[in-house]
């Protein structure tokens, strides 16, 4: 019962997280395109935050040992904090795409992110007891690592790869998080090659 009110707790903080921010930029910046669009980012650094400690917890764990065990332990509370907090973000690109000019993102794109945004919920629902007493295992696991992984890619292409190919180099606003993924990725990549290592 106390492990269950602890993921409805964390869901909440990820939602209310998200509509907070999302709202404040609103509130200052009007609810016509430019508005949306600042708040539609925001949301998504917010998201980002939960989805880097879900992604990047069990590399810290591995690595740096007890000191990160707790973050590793609630990997799904958090990963259910990103999901709720992407919803937002969700909701507020549908209003973009209603109120901007010119189509925000190409066609490509929107499929990448719609499938991005599957991904985080097939993993939300697979996270459930139920749903994982029915899978194997090593599906599971299969199916969770290339997951996060293709999630992590579409950050790191809004963080990096994106500001990169606009030719404006990397703003403030975008260094922190770009760190951040570029960071979690050789986390995960240097505790494979530990877990490797230790089969060898």
């Amino acid at each position: 019962m106390r492990h269950k009110s602890s993921v409805v707790a964390w869901m909440g903080v990820g939602f209310c997280s998200a509509v907070v921010v999302g709202v404040a930029i609103l509130a200052t910046r009007g609810a016509a395109e430019r508005g949306v669009s600042a708040a539609t980012a925001a949301v998504a650094r917010v998201a980002f935050v939960f989805f880097w400690l879900t992604y990047a917890g069990g590399a810290l764990a591995a690595l740096f040992g007890s000191i990160f065990e707790g973050l590793a332990r609630h990997r799904r509370e958090l990963g259910l904090a990103f999901a709720t907090a992407l919803l937002v973000h969700l909701t507020l690109v549908a209003w973009l795409f209603r109120v901007s000019s010119q189509q925000p993102l190409s066609d490509v794109w929107i499929v990448y992110f719609v499938i991005g945004a599957v991904l985080t919920y097939a993993l939300a629902f697979g996270s459930a007891k139920l749903f994982r007493d029915l899978v194997k295992t090593n599906y599971w696991r299969v199916f969770s690592t290339v997951a996060l992984e293709y999630i992590a890619f579409l950050f790191f292409r809004d963080f990096v790869l994106l500001p990169l190919q606009e030719g404006v180099g990397l703003p403030l606003r975008y260094l922190p998080f770009a760190i951040l993924i570029t960071f979690g990725v050789l986390l995960r990549l240097t505790a494979t090659v530990r877990r490797w290592c230790a089969y060898v």
